[in-house]
């Protein structure tokens, strides 16, 4: 769960997912064979008899569960389809995909027209539009997929370009609450219970430096141009473009005030010493990092209660500690690029809708897909609150889990409860961030590169090679941040502004 959310604000900066570790899944079509789909007609027409296998593109952030694990669970999901839904022309293929090879993986295939029935979008849903590579979903929105449209609402345009629909987004505790999570023996330095922004954040790291010099208190600062950002409300649109508060217009990010208190502030927590030395440099995550011990304390974004947290770091730390947590921030409202849509290649995009539909409305399909089956995978608690793995195993001798997944893909909403993840309180509290967040004046706005492909390949180089010396704190900001600035301007970061400014009036003229 908590792997899910750091790269969640990766893929909002840049979406490329990065803040996590995970295991490579090799292939997009390697974890299964797909001869059953192949005898579909491309018109969505399935021979006389034959139960069309709608393949699902199953992003995962852990390692891939064994084959027949796999077997099982669709084995399950497809006889509640047919026996309990009497569902008897479709059935579910699951394909796992690991989500840090699934954009590269997922573009060869729907280049090269392998078949595909219900994918992620690969984070750039109007690249993959304009390439052809999605099925306008309005014929099925009032049929097939009307229940998961009815849960998502008004998340709908965050799969809209040029007012069409081409995918449907996970929803999800999508607004975050940010804490500082702590090992609470170091916590005797410092009035906790003061802490409630970066600013006094950095005092409590000043005095616990002071008591505890050879220890580090954070992992990495690349998280702080998030929190500053939302101080203004700065809302990023697209990587490397943003609007300030109720304002339409848009300006370059990098030039904003939130991004620049945001590497001060990162490289000033590097020079004390509160965190980690390497920086950029380091390979590890933030979860390796501060559940081993190297660090101390970690600055993260949950969609989860205090307590959860908790309790989460506390019970999958490997050194025994206890951890407490203090909010310093709550995130605005963004664009959800999460989202799934039906391929141009599916066979049977009538079926692939009822399957998405499912995934987002059907609770035993929705469980069972990120947490296996019970008795195997996991069991009820003692009060049939929640569950929780049965005894003797944890989620890395389960199975079966997708568990890190559970809010990146389909309705979040519908999962159980489950020990030292997310609890039924949670689900409230994540509603509560949803319902009272800020929303942008451009939420569900994403533009499209298409016109200035050659200006956004030079500024990414630029980004490239900036980007991460500057949020992690690596490197001097009044120094490097002029130097940065000047280079994107040179690469036509400004015909990119201009660009999508044009995009954005007429959006909000459409609307």
């Amino acid at each position: 769960m908590k792997k899910i959310l750091s790269l969640l604000l990766a893929m909002i900066m840049v979406f490329s997912l990065a803040a996590c570790s995970g295991n490579s899944g090799g292939s997009a079509t390697e974890t299964k064979s797909n001869d059953a789909t192949a005898v579909a007609a491309k018109e969505g027409e399935t021979q006389s008899g034959e139960v069309y296998k709608v393949k699902l593109g199953f992003p995962t952030m852990q390692a891939i569960p064994n084959e027949n694990e796999v077997d099982k669970v669709e084995n399950f999901i497809n006889a509640h389809l047919r026996d309990d839904l009497g569902i008897t022309d479709f059935e579910l293929d699951i394909q796992f995909v690991s989500l840090f090879d699934y954009a590269t993986n997922l573009n060869m295939d729907l280049a090269s027209g392998a078949t595909w029935d219900i994918i992620y979008t690969l984070g750039d849903l109007p690249t993959g539009v304009t390439n052809g590579y999605f099925t306008d979903l309005t014929p099925y929105l009032d049929n097939e997929l009307k229940g998961a449209v009815d849960v998502i609402k008004d998340w709908l345009a965050c799969g809209t370009i040029d007012g069409t629909v081409y995918a449907i987004p996970c929803y999800k505790g999508q607004v975050l609450s940010w804490k500082y999570i702590y090992n609470e023996a170091y916590g005797d330095a410092y009035d906790m219970s003061k802490v409630h922004d970066l600013d006094t954040l950095t005092d409590a790291l000043t005095a616990m430096k002071e008591k505890y010099p050879d220890e580090t208190f954070e992992v990495f600062n690349n998280q702080f141009i998030n929190l500053t950002s939302f101080e203004d409300h700065t809302s990023v649109v697209g990587t490397y473009t943003a609007t300030v508060g109720e304002s339409t217009e848009l300006m370059n990010y990098f030039a904003t005030d939130a991004f620049k208190r945001g590497v001060e502030l990162a490289y000033k927590h590097r020079q004390a010493g509160f965190s980690d030395p390497e920086g950029s440099t380091n390979t590890q995550t933030h979860d390796a990092l501060v559940m081993s011990g190297s660090s101390k304390g970690v600055v993260m974004g949950h969609a989860y209660s205090i307590e959860t947290i908790d309790q989460m770091f506390t019970m999958n730390n490997t050194y025994g500690a206890t951890f407490k947590s203090v909010e310093i921030g709550r995130s605005d409202m963004t664009t959800n690029t999460l989202t799934y849509g039906i391929p141009y290649t599916s066979g049977n995009p009538s079926a692939a809708a009822k399957m998405m539909n499912l995934i987002w409305t059907d609770e035993v399909v929705a469980n069972a897909l990120i947490y296996g089956l019970e008795g195997e995978s996991w069991e009820w608690n003692a009060d049939h609150t929640s569950i929780q793995y049965p005894a003797g195993l944890d989620i890395n001798t389960v199975p079966y889990t997708a568990l890190y997944t559970c809010g990146a893909f389909g309705n979040q909403f519908l999962l159980y409860g489950f020990d030292g993840n997310t609890s039924e309180s949670d689900k409230v509290f994540m509603k509560e961030l949803i319902d009272t967040a800020w929303y942008p004046p451009l939420f569900g706005f994403m533009p499209s590169s298409e016109k200035v492909s050659t200006q956004v390949a030079a500024v990414s180089n630029v980004y490239n090679q900036y980007f991460k010396p500057l949020t992690y704190g690596d490197v001097n900001p009044d120094e490097v941040l002029p130097q940065f600035l000047a280079e994107l301007e040179a690469a036509g970061i400004n015909d990119i502004i201009a660009e999508y400014q044009t995009q954005v009036d007429a959006w909000l003229t459409s609307k």
